[in-house]
């Protein structure tokens, strides 16, 4: 009987841990679609732990099932146009930094640690020091059903059109052709994805 009764204390005991674990898991889901509100005014983004964003710009469109995972960056100047499709997943530490304007379509997965700028400094000025030099923006545009792969760079000016496959770690500068794969420093063309 003894034994019996420390199974159904057992039994109950987990079946409790595991209310109050889903519980504080649902608050904790909650808590990040508030923040999700408050910082991009939508519910249906998902922002997870430690994601900054630095100014939130007056032009942002952002769709519907988006994700950011930990420790992505969004520097967005307030002039700038921020547009990012439906049904994107931005892994851990992806950084965007927009001056001017990041358009992205439906569908585009970024890989983790992997960056996109559309704001360079000016390095050939030789009167003054770069530092005080200006900086060039030229927009970005990546189309829909892209996947860019882990630790890629994406220069100011790049388009990559529908379709596109990033290899890792690629320096991504200039227009990438509809779904093909690119890779490389700097990034070219392998071969078509279909």
């Amino acid at each position: 009987m003894a034994k019996a009764n420390n199974i159904i204390l057992s039994t109950f005991t987990q079946l409790m841990f595991y209310q109050f674990k889903y519980f504080f898991y649902r608050i904790r889901l909650n808590l990040r679609k508030i923040k999700a509100y408050f910082l991009l005014g939508k519910f249906s983004v998902a922002i997870l732990d430690n994601v900054s964003i630095k100014s939130k710009p007056l032009k942002s469109v952002i769709g519907n099932n988006v994700i950011f995972y930990d420790n992505c960056i969004l520097e967005i100047h307030p002039t700038a146009t921020l547009y990012i499709g439906n049904n994107c997943t931005f892994s851990y530490g992806v950084v965007f930094s927009a001056f001017q304007e990041i358009i992205i379509g439906n569908d585009v997965m970024i890989g983790e640690y992997s960056s996109i700028r559309d704001t360079t400094h000016q390095y050939n000025i030789r009167d003054k020091s770069m530092v005080f030099g200006n900086d060039t923006s030229i927009p970005i545009k990546i189309g829909n059903n892209v996947w860019i792969g882990r630790g890629c760079l994406i220069m100011p000016g790049t388009i990559i059109e529908d379709g596109v496959v990033v290899a890792a770690n690629s320096l991504v500068k200039g227009t990438l052709k509809a779904n093909s794969i690119y890779g490389g420093n700097p990034a070219k063309f392998i071969k078509n994805r279909i």
